[in-house]
């Protein structure tokens, strides 16, 4: 059994607001938490990143549910530098991934304010 779902729901996300941020379509979401199916790295290590846990806990190879907090300043240098190395039409992917990230925040806030049909929180 993977720790997808589990990261997922401890993040507040439900799986199509997780979607929406990692740029794929729900039922990927779904297949990847049955274990259907496993997400390529570059999803694996966006799951991680939205998730606010390592990709290391996500395969099962730690127990470690969050990651070491970055030094003040050391993601976002990271992060820049790795933005800097793509090519354009990479970059078109990283600002698509981006809006993704954003909507998903929206989404996953009004999931959050709606109860659902049975009356607990969506999922």
């Amino acid at each position: 059994m993977n720790r997808y779902r589990e990261a997922r729901i401890r993040a507040g996300l439900s799986q199509k607001a997780a979607a929406i941020s990692l740029g794929v379509r729900p039922p990927s979401m779904s297949d990847w938490e049955s274990g259907k199916t496993k997400p390529t790295h570059e999803h694996l290590v966006a799951m991680a990143a939205l998730y606010g846990t390592s990709t290391d806990y996500l395969t099962g190879a730690s127990d470690e549910k969050n990651s070491p907090p970055p030094q003040e300043g050391e993601l976002l240098s990271e992060v820049i530098s790795r933005i800097q190395a793509l090519p354009d039409p990479a970059l078109v992917r990283v600002q698509d991934f981006l809006s993704g990230l954003e909507a998903g925040r929206g989404i996953a806030a009004a999931e959050a304010a709606e109860p659902s049909s049975d009356g607990s929180p969506s999922e």
